[in-house]
């Protein structure tokens, strides 16, 4: 997930193109990662070594991590680590944009640099969005709640997340969770929960992309948001809180679901807490939203 946020940040700092980003995104899914730029990217070489041991590996036909090691640039436990992460890693972003004349390694080195600084991560919570730590993720963007209070949200965006991921699209990228007091929609996706901790979930979006993530849960092209695709609609959040109910069942707190629904054009009155988490996927936006007690809607009208 890390090459959505860093993607981002290039856009905001109109350091890149869109449809140069979309291309340098297409084109990662296909290549691997030079060692080069993951040792920048983990801050164990700057951009000054890494060209230097290009240099070396011009006269002599010998690896680059050979090289850096005798060099004094890595040790051992470094380059074996670099060689792990250049199986899974989200680095590509970098190198095509270097390969690509973007970016040359220094310029790539100082933008990583200063969108750290920006960004206001740690270190371990830049490595989560590498590493696409699903667990450790949802915590950086639900700083805003109560540690102990606010678990059963946690958990349940969480997995929310990690279904997003599997079923949907697994270029996402998620801004922090905001506390609201109402909220205007074009279309709703929700399900009410009932028992000894009744909660009400959904996501929201515009009707293009709720089409589009119904198309791709149902494995089929649908025209418009129309009966089937609100199934479908209806279908992937039903299957989500079903999962999340067999988790706190077997905590012992026994939760019912209500019938899942499609709303359009309207706004959610809270009774309680009203969560909000913009979820920015490929093809669209969509808000997560929870809440700790059923909401009231006004001006809505419900789609069958």
């Amino acid at each position: 997930m890390f090459n959505q946020y860093f993607g981002n940040y290039l856009l905001e700092k109109k350091l890149i193109k869109p449809e140069e980003l979309r291309m340098v995104l297409a084109e990662q899914k296909s290549d691997k990662v030079k060692l080069g730029v993951l040792a920048i990217d983990s801050g164990y070489m700057n951009a000054a070594q890494v060209n230097r041991i290009h240099r070396i590996q011009a006269a002599k036909d010998r690896k680059f991590g050979e090289l850096a090691i005798e060099e004094g640039y890595l040790t051992e436990n470094q380059l074996d680590e670099l060689l792990n992460a250049q199986k899974k890693s989200n680095s590509l972003l970098g190198q095509i944009l270097i390969e690509k004349g973007f970016f040359s390694l220094e310029k790539y080195e100082k933008v990583l640099a200063q969108y750290k600084e920006d960004a206001q991560l740690t270190s371990d919570e830049i490595q989560a969005l590498k590493n696409n730590d699903i667990t450790e993720i949802a915590e950086i963007f639900l700083k805003t709640l109560s540690a102990q209070q606010d678990r059963i949200p946690r958990e349940y965006f969480e997995l929310f997340l990690r279904n997003i991921v599997r079923f949907i699209d697994d270029e996402i990228r998620m801004e922090p969770a905001i506390v609201v007091e109402s909220y205007p929609f074009d279309y709703l996706v929700t399900q009410g929960i009932e028992g000894e901790y009744p909660f009400f979930s959904g996501f929201a979006a515009s009707e293009t992309v709720l089409t589009r993530f119904a198309s791709i849960y149902a494995e089929e092209e649908l025209a418009g948001l129309d009966a089937l695709a609100k199934d479908s609609l209806g279908e992937f959040l039903n299957c989500h809180n079903g999962l999340f109910l067999s988790e706190l069942a077997h905590k012992g707190i026994e939760l019912d679901l209500q019938v899942a629904e499609v709303k359009a054009a309207g706004i959610v009155n809270p009774a309680g807490k009203l969560y909000i988490i913009p979820c920015h996927l490929s093809f669209g936006q969509i808000d997560f939203i929870f809440a700790d007690a059923h909401p009231d809607f006004a001006e809505t009208r419900t789609s069958n």
